[in-house]
């Protein structure tokens, strides 16, 4: 009867430090995420551990400053921006011209100079979207919405903008000074 006891009393106890261990494992598991080297953004996109840059917002390729093609190019545009401020309001349209980066002619944008500088240093990402299935964050922005056409050194230019989720809201955030600050519409 005492043997029968203390099989019983050291069962419990072993079953108790390995429940015990058990769970400081999982723990331990969890813990090296949270303070580990980070992974991904909070849109859930894979990031480099080291990176040498201001990284772009998401979705978005890094621009090369060496890269005339996307650094401190000159841009030379001829722009109609349409931007509407939500279902049901009318349509505000915008034109803009550009030559060697500088603000050429009248335009109405609040700021041309900071438009003519986004489309050099930005303006071969305007006709990129978030690609297809990009982990976007499921905010919404607003209903504000932008087309932008024309021509950007020498190539056509057909981009449509939103602010349904967090890769669009970025997307415009890039080219503010292009379309207006949201709620706001310029």
């Amino acid at each position: 009867m005492i043997s029968d006891r203390l099989t019983r009393r050291q069962l419990s106890r072993s079953s108790f430090l390995v429940g015990s261990g058990l769970a400081l494992l999982v723990l331990a598991g969890c813990g090296a995420e949270s303070g580990g080297t980070a992974q991904g953004t909070a849109t859930g996109s894979p990031t480099a551990t080291t990176q040498s840059e201001t990284p772009a917002p998401s979705g978005q390729p890094t621009p090369d400053p060496s890269d005339t093609a996307t650094g401190n190019a000159a841009a030379d545009a001829q722009l109609s921006i349409v931007i509407t401020a939500g279902e049901g309001a009318e349509p505000v349209t915008y034109e803009l011209a550009c030559e060697a980066g500088e603000p050429v002619g009248d335009s109405a944008l609040p700021d041309p100079s900071a438009a003519c500088d986004v489309l050099a240093t930005n303006g071969d990402l305007i006709m990129d979207e978030p690609a297809a299935g990009a982990m976007c964050t499921q905010l919404y922005g607003g209903p504000e919405t932008a087309v932008v056409t024309g021509t950007l050194n020498g190539n056509a230019v057909d981009a449509s903008f939103s602010r349904d989720n967090g890769c669009s809201i970025d997307r415009w955030a890039m080219f503010e000074p292009l379309l207006g600050t949201p709620g706001g519409v310029q």
